[in-house]
């Protein structure tokens, strides 16, 4: 059987083809990526990398081409990923592709204001109306992001600034999202799920800057803020107010003015506190907590250099 894992060459696409590697046998391996040229040492262990491109429909045909079941990682381009997830959707089930699992996001509701529900609300529609097996992934927010992105600003800082007030997110560690992907791809038995891929609590941001600060060893202090308070600093922070391709600012990552202000925005309105047990159910173990994965990589807190874009 051909298994396809689209961005592949992205943070999520390489810890679920390193988690496939270990279920299947290379040769049975496709990945497509904007970028083969960064998989080059898998194509050297048997792995198929082909280049597709969402934004080139007429690419992904081929990329496709002999693969029956396939990961659908969502893409980071906000605000268009609907359409590019429709095209590789399409392109897929012209291909004989039978199955798609698509990494969506958690919070999912029409009433939701976080920009990200525009992209992946139309991608779950169209997915569910293919006509094609599929499992739904809807992933909460990634301990990651608070890592490697927002503690470590934050405590060098000082503060904790948000506009989530006292909202929860249930953050789940990448790692889980990835092996969950990778059990609903091998796994017939996950077919027409929609599963919540959550961490095992509920954290507010005021209670992430307390474990952050409580392992990192210095003060920081939670600063609610406005909306527009918020929309201010990221702007004052060099943050576009929406995306574009390939986009990167240092400490903040790739997401933009709009998607950062709406997602917390949805967070402090509730629409992101979902709680769910579907990680034991799907991995028959229990989800990472927040405080392990920031203890685990304590130094991450206390550099000023952040990671770049990795897909």
């Amino acid at each position: 059987m051909s298994l396809i894992i689209t961005g592949a060459s992205g943070s999520l696409g390489r810890l679920a083809t390193q988690r496939l590697l270990e279920r299947v046998p290379a040769s049975e391996v496709i990945l497509v990526t904007r970028k083969p040229e960064a998989l080059r040492a898998l194509t050297a262990r048997g792995v198929t990398v082909r280049f597709g491109d969402f934004d080139q429909p007429e690419s992904l045909r081929a990329a496709f081409a002999g693969g029956e079941r396939m990961l659908l990682i969502s893409t980071l381009s906000v605000g268009r990923r609907s359409e590019q997830h429709i095209h590789a959707i399409r392109a897929a089930i012209a291909a004989g592709v039978r199955y798609i699992a698509y990494t969506s996001s958690g919070g999912m509701d029409a009433r939701n204001p976080a920009h990200v529900m525009r992209d992946h609300l139309p991608t779950e529609l169209m997915l569910r109306d293919s006509g094609s097996a599929f499992t739904i992934l809807r992933d909460s927010l990634y301990i990651e992001a608070a890592l490697y992105q927002i503690a470590p600003r934050a405590l060098a800082a000082g503060k904790w600034i948000s506009s989530t007030g006292e909202g929860r997110v249930p953050f789940v560690a990448k790692k889980d999202c990835a092996a969950c992907a990778i059990e609903a791809l091998t796994d017939p038995a996950h077919e027409g799920k929609t599963y919540e891929i959550t961490g095992p609590e509920l954290l507010s941001y005021r209670e992430v800057a307390a474990i952050a600060s409580e392992i990192d060893g210095r003060a920081v202090e939670y600063t609610p803020v406005s909306d527009e308070e918020m929309a201010a600093m990221l702007a004052a922070a060099g943050v576009p107010v929406d995306y574009t391709e390939g986009m990167y600012t240092p400490g903040v990552g790739t997401s933009s003015i709009r998607d950062i202000v709406s997602y917390e925005r949805g967070v402090r309105e509730g629409f992101f506190a979902i709680h769910s047990n579907d990680v034991e159910k799907i991995l028959r173990r229990k989800p990472a907590r927040l405080r392990e994965v920031f203890a685990l990589h304590r130094q991450a807190l206390m550099t000023d250099s952040f990671p770049g874009p990795s897909s």
